[in-house]
């Protein structure tokens, strides 16, 4: 009759009970605290200081293996020798292959060694341990490193302090995978906040050099307007005047931020060349608040320009509008720039009636380009900037111009 037993292999040594609830109270613990590490050097740093002080032991290292040089090397130390926490002074390096921790490292096995006196390849580093533990990290597919622990009583180390060592170096390589997928993540992370920042600051000078020929476009119009009939003093006076303007203009389009000085100044000059234009037919008043330094604030060039074009010309050089007058006053409030353009013109509605018949000759393209600029620029700057109207009225309910608001995050330049 054929024998149908079946030979079992039993394990080299089987936990006690006490030993298995001693096994999950100080895996639970690590797992706990290795919770809270965020680095690999954490990581590291934190299993070592807690075998110390969970598991006694006398002497804790981790070492790194380095691939590209074929070495371990001490990343984390904790005993006697008394390192402080997060620096190795000396770090030692050993050979794969070289003494117990380089041996475990090479054959990917963990090793306990009752007396390393009769151990050949026992390497003493601060003084002569008579007990070794080593084991590895396993991290995808490879050794990473080696826990190597040592004891001065020959025979300290059990067998389930190889189960502990063992747990937690695979707790250690969980841990070190998520650190660097998050790692990982945050590099991907930054580097397409970078790349969007640099489309969006690309995008911003273009739009600002859009801005350039635009005011160009108009001012040559004004110069031809005075040379075709005969006007060559206003049209000296207006070249002068455009040729500040243009260096002023070409100055700060040059760069995304301004000091709010610089772009009173060529604000200035653009609405005394509207005021050349149309032969002086507006009065204009500019006010800065005394709490305002203008030389400390800084704001994107030529935000405001559209809107003081287009208060000029589709409000106050309309027909029946009684002492036009443009004013701009600047301030400061709740911590934000408030940039504010007033008219007493004809209103938008009106002047929105009057493009739609034909009566005014000219047409805005700024307004876009400076909402477009000043979305950009709250999603690169943060500076919550917004344009606001308001439509003036008269105690009878005719209009009485247009308000109208910039206001951003007060900015240093």
């Amino acid at each position: 009759m054929a024998n149908d037993k079946k030979t079992v292999s039993r394990p080299e040594y089987q936990l006690t009970l006490k030993e298995e609830l001693e096994v999950e109270r100080v895996i639970n613990f690590f797992a706990m605290s290795l919770l809270e590490q965020s680095t690999v050097d954490e990581v590291l740093w934190d299993v070592v200081r807690n075998c110390i002080a969970r598991l006694k032991f006398v002497d804790c290292v981790i070492y790194e293996l380095d691939k590209s040089r074929n070495v371990l090397i001490q990343k984390a130390a904790h005993g006697p020798k008394g390192s402080t926490v997060g620096t190795i002074m000396q770090p030692i390096e050993l050979a794969v292959g070289q003494g117990i921790v380089g041996t475990v490292a090479k054959t990917g096995k963990p090793e306990r060694i009752d007396n390393t006196a009769l151990d050949k390849r026992y390497i003493a580093d601060d003084a002569v341990r008579l007990s070794e533990i080593a084991v590895p990290i396993w991290h995808n597919g490879c050794v990473w490193g080696v826990i190597d622990a040592e004891h001065p009583k020959r025979g300290f180390f059990r067998p389930h302090h190889l189960t502990i060592l063992t747990k937690i170096a695979a707790l250690c390589a969980q841990k070190i995978r998520r650190v660097e997928t998050e790692q990982a993540y945050q590099q991907v992370q930054q580097q397409l906040a970078v790349n969007n920042r640099r489309i969006a600051e690309t995008k911003l000078l273009a739009l600002r050099l859009q801005m350039n020929p635009h005011f160009i476009f108009n001012s040559l119009n004004a110069i031809n307007k005075f040379v075709l009939e005969n006007e060559s003093e206003q049209a000296s006076l207006y070249l002068t005047k455009f040729s500040k303007l243009m260096r002023q203009i070409m100055a700060n389009t040059a760069n995304e931020w301004v000091s709010l000085s610089n772009e009173l100044t060529a604000l200035k000059l653009y609405v005394e060349l509207e005021s050349l234009r149309c032969d002086n037919q507006f009065n204009f008043q500019l006010t800065v608040s005394d709490s305002l330094n203008p030389d400390l604030v800084s704001i994107p060039p030529m935000v405001t320009y559209p809107y003081i074009e287009n208060a000029i010309r589709h409000g106050l050089l309309q027909p029946n509008v009684r002492k036009p007058t443009l004013c701009i006053d600047c301030r400061e409030q709740d911590g934000y720039l408030v940039i504010e353009i007033t008219d007493n013109g004809i209103g938008r509605e009106a002047s929105a009636k009057a493009q739609l018949r034909g009566l005014t000759a000219h047409k805005t393209y700024g307004h876009a380009l400076t909402e477009e600029r000043l979305q950009i620029v709250n999603e690169v700057y943060d500076v919550n900037a917004g344009i606001y109207f308001t439509d003036l009225t008269r105690p009878t309910g005719e209009p009485a111009g247009t308000s109208v608001i910039f206001t951003m995050k007060l900015k240093q330049p």
